[in-house]
């Protein structure tokens, strides 16, 4: 029986959100059945489907369904419909894959001037899918120097207790440091087990948003001194209409901020930033130098694979659902990775712009690891889609775990979760 832990619970409720409010709980639930179990067919061999919808717990005879086959995250290539017979059921056919990818296969049905639908990704050969960017001959160059030059402006880290999260278990710290270049921040919320001695620890690194953090951070009761950062460079304990009025002005967009220029790219002091987290966690006498992981999902999956091959510090990582993999995709017709640049053929700049990408895409950073890494996603993903997602582990040659949840979307099953903090628990020599 899967362990069902309460940080688990946590990280699963905050990536089942979105899935909850788009998806679950239909008054309908339209389904496409593949007859793999496992969603996973060879390239040359054609998946038949068995279509139908459930209303009240029962499913619906006689009942029109319409369907859609195409690349991942790409427009449909063709659009059918179905009738299920008396037993509730319909079929069809989706043709072979000609190469490693997946085929979104969507099914709806409209009842009473409302639609339900649903989405099943099938894989041909998801092991053998390539990558379709390419790492500059100065890749390893470019960010060596930068590193070293960040490295060489003062910490100066500042912690503010915080009385109100901390407890008789931990205590919790807001943390500043200086990083890239003077005057520029890394701020974060540190939580550290008030048990003595040496500890591993864990970078947490965020996902994709402009907000707060606040402790004390779960994964601190496994044992773990936690730092969980923001990656803006701004305070983490401010309001929350600051966080708003941010997003929608300065920060709005940030991901495509100085894209024409590799040495302005907003990412840049974002990724420095976390080495320097790093750096940070080194200096601290309650942490154990050799014992430090990265760990996060979406833009924090990306992140915390970057961190782990840039700084030689990191020992393990836990990545779920990177973001950032495979940012040349659909510029090659094929699905890219969040946030899903260059689908515009026409946008301004952008052989320079794609040129940029390479040195910040998740994919050529894969490439570099070597050091273990647990990682998770599902074959649903429409945001990190798993064309994506296979495209960077696949070029991953350091030790790998995959846990595949197939009919997961951005989130994590809490049995992904609970077995990556087992594999961590294993990796950092945590009792």
């Amino acid at each position: 029986m899967r362990r069902f832990s309460v940080c688990s619970f946590i990280v699963a409720c905050c990536a089942l959100v979105a899935a909850a409010q788009s998806s679950s709980h239909q008054y309908i639930t339209v389904v496409a059945e593949p007859d793999h179990a496992d969603w996973t067919y060879h390239v040359g061999e054609e998946a038949h489907i068995t279509a139908y919808a459930i209303k009240e717990n029962a499913r619906m005879a006689g009942t029109t369904i319409s369907y859609s086959y195409g690349p991942d995250k790409l427009d449909a290539v063709y659009n059918g419909t179905v009738t299920t017979d008396a037993s509730g059921v319909a079929h069809f056919t989706v043709p072979a894959a000609k190469a490693p990818g997946f085929t979104s296969v969507r099914v709806k049905v409209e009842l009473d001037g409302r639609t339900y639908s649903s989405m099943t990704n099938l894989a041909a050969d998801p092991f053998d899918i390539k990558p379709t960017t390419t790492m500059p001959a100065d890749f390893e160059q470019f960010w060596n120097e930068a590193i070293a030059k960040a490295a060489q402006v003062p910490m100066m880290p500042t912690l503010r207790h915080n009385a109100e999260q901390s407890n008789d278990r931990v205590d919790v710290y807001y943390l500043r440091l200086q990083s890239y270049r003077r005057g520029n921040f890394v701020y974060g919320v540190l939580t550290v087990p008030k048990t003595p001695g040496r500890k591993p620890a864990i970078l947490r690194l965020p996902g994709a948003a402009v907000r707060s953090f606040t402790g004390p951070n779960e994964l601190a009761y496994q044992g773990y001194v936690v730092l969980e950062i923001g990656v803006h460079g701004i305070p983490v304990d401010q309001s929350q209409e600051i966080y708003r009025q941010l997003e929608a002005g300065a920060l709005s967009g940030y991901t495509t901020i100085g894209i024409d220029n590799r040495d302005t790219y907003y990412y840049k002091r974002a990724i420095l930033g976390c080495v320097r987290a790093v750096d940070y966690l080194c200096t601290r006498p309650d942490v154990d130098s050799t014992r430090i992981a990265t760990y996060g999902g979406s833009q924090g999956g990306m992140l915390s694979i970057i961190t782990a091959a840039l700084s030689p510090k990191v020992r393990a990582l836990f990545a779920y659902f990177p973001a950032f993999c495979e940012l040349t995709g659909y510029y090659h017709g094929r699905g890219g990775g969040w946030p899903h640049l260059f689908r515009n053929p026409a946008e301004p700049n952008l052989e320079a712009r794609m040129a940029v990408s390479r040195y910040y895409d998740t994919v050529n950073f894969a490439r570099l690891l070597k050091v273990p890494g647990f990682y998770a996603w599902g074959y649903n993903d429409p945001a990190c889609c798993p064309t994506s997602t296979f495209s960077a582990y696949n070029v991953i040659t350091a030790p790998k775990t995959l846990e595949v949840g197939r009919d997961t979307g951005h989130w994590l099953y809490p049995w992904q979760v609970d077995d990556a903090h087992a594999w961590l628990k294993k990796q950092l020599g945590v009792e």
